[in-house]
């Protein structure tokens, strides 16, 4: 049934609150904030790209748009560094990518990550495992859920919207694949909770990412 699997990374595929948090939290004491997050409160920031996620750090101080950009760019230089410190793959992950190579499914990855950072952690993380495809935040798409970036990356893949599943971890992502019309399957254990991803009606709802096996 399906050609191609198109994952969602922050959440999805990689564990990155952490460091997300660490620099957020660094920009804001670098700046002068007197405030900062917790890594649940992080969740809440994080899923339409990181200049948003400084915005809504901030919006409690109907910041101006200037403010935002200065905080961004603290925040990118922070990430920059500081992006691998404790990023990892979560349990499963490799040994999912492999078998679904195996039975020949393309693999993808889309991310309102900016795209350089998205392709760094995955060739850091996966050093011996190639995707088909990889497309991060850049100025030529808008971001999720518009599903432009998606459809680019069904382009890419050379297969129909139907031969597709898109997997995902945020109410961004389930946006995104219900806009593109395409099979949607939630993961559970990402920064959204349950009872928000259910709300979207996805085709799929996994607490594991090795029930993908069972899907496709």
């Amino acid at each position: 049934m399906y050609k191609a699997v198109i994952f969602d990374l922050d959440g999805t595929l990689v564990y990155t609150l952490e460091d997300l948090k660490n620099s957020i939290n660094s920009a804001l004491k670098n700046l002068n904030y007197s405030f900062s997050y917790s890594l649940e409160e992080t969740k809440r920031l994080i899923g339409s790209g990181t200049k948003n996620l400084c915005r809504r750090a901030i919006s409690s101080l109907n910041p101006q748009d200037e403010e935002v950009e200065i905080l961004f760019k603290e925040f990118t230089r922070e990430y920059n560094e500081h992006q691998l410190d404790n990023a990892s793959l979560y349990d499963g992950v490799m040994d999912v990518l492999i078998e679904l190579r195996k039975k020949g499914i393309k693999l993808a990855i889309l991310s309102n990550k900016v795209d350089k950072n998205t392709k760094e952690i995955i060739s850091h993380l996966c050093k011996d495992f190639t995707f088909d495809f990889i497309l991060g935040q850049t100025t030529i798409y808008p971001l999720k859920p518009d599903p432009t970036s998606l459809f680019k990356v069904i382009e890419e893949l050379k297969v129909e919207n139907d031969e597709v599943l898109y997997v995902g971890d945020s109410d961004t992502d389930m946006k995104t694949g219900n806009n593109a019309h395409v099979d949607v399957c939630a993961v559970t254990y990402g920064f959204r909770e349950k009872e928000v991803l259910e709300s979207y009606n996805p085709k799929y709802m996994i607490d594991s990412i090795k029930e993908i096996l069972k899907i496709v």
